[in-house]
């Protein structure tokens, strides 16, 4: 069997360019971490597409091992990708000093304007000086802290979810009974019960009311698209921020 490869073109620059070893730069450390932002959504991005294209859909209403494996790490993927988006935010608020170099500034002022537009909502939404992702930001902070990273230390949190999922919505078979599978080998083994209650979590956190079942409610369904949505702009905007501080730094050092 013919294995895929990862395709690109390979370019390189003298890593003295990007750091300079005798000088703490911020700016320098900054487009590191940015750099390492882009890497993580990316991964988890083509983690989600290799799920996508590899794997049949289950039906939505189906129990089977398969149905649990593909939706147990379709939520953690989207958990990553939501605590990832969290700390790119955090990573830019501690940076705040940096957006006001002339060195930062003039490569942003290289992007086309609608995008210098985003970076700069980017930074009033870090800074929580943009009110239209309050809510946003809010669900997010809850994913993180409690399941996200932390797997909710204290216990309340998935302990309500478990709560809300199995006693508050007996609907069909995936709410009678927590499912699990325990295999000869880690491929045949999961416990199901502990990815429905990472989703209920999430659910609750964005807005999705406890013991209640309305399948009118799309808080959930409309959180998951913002955050997709901001995802996706965050990777093109970041691309475009790291193509011309590497572009900037080797001109610099030619002249």
């Amino acid at each position: 069997m013919t294995k895929n490869k990862f395709e690109g073109e390979l370019k390189f620059i003298n890593p003295r360019y990007l750091v300079n070893e005798r000088q703490n730069e911020r700016i320098e450390s900054f487009f590191i971490g940015l750099g390492a932002v882009f890497n993580d959504l990316k991964g988890l991005l083509f983690f989600e597409k290799m799920l996508m294209e590899y794997y049949e859909v289950p039906e939505e209403d189906e129990t089977s091992p398969h149905a649990g494996n593909y939706f147990g790490i379709e939520v953690q993927i989207q958990k990553l990708i939501t605590s990832s988006v969290f700390e790119f935010f955090a990573f830019l608020k501690a940076n705040n000093d940096v957006f006001s170099m002339s060195e930062f500034i003039e490569i942003l002022n290289e992007l086309p304007r609608d995008e210098q537009v985003i970076w700069n909502n980017f930074i009033e939404a870090a800074n929580e000086r943009y009110s239209e992702t309050t809510v946003l930001f809010n669900t997010m902070s809850k994913i993180r802290h409690n399941v996200g990273f932390h797997y909710d230390q204290k216990g309340k949190v998935l302990r309500n979810a478990y709560i809300s999922f199995f006693y508050g919505k007996n609907i069909d078979n995936r709410h009678v009974y927590a499912y699990y599978s325990i295999g000869k080998n880690l491929e045949l083994s999961r416990f199901y019960f502990s990815d429905a209650v990472i989703q209920e979590s999430m659910y609750i956190a964005s807005g999705g009311k406890m013991k209640e079942i309305n399948k009118n409610d799309e808080s959930f369904k409309i959180y998951q698209q913002q955050v997709m949505e901001t995802v996706k702009v965050m990777c093109l905007i970041i691309l475009q921020l790291m193509k011309e501080y590497i572009r900037s730094r080797r001109n610099s050092h030619r002249t």
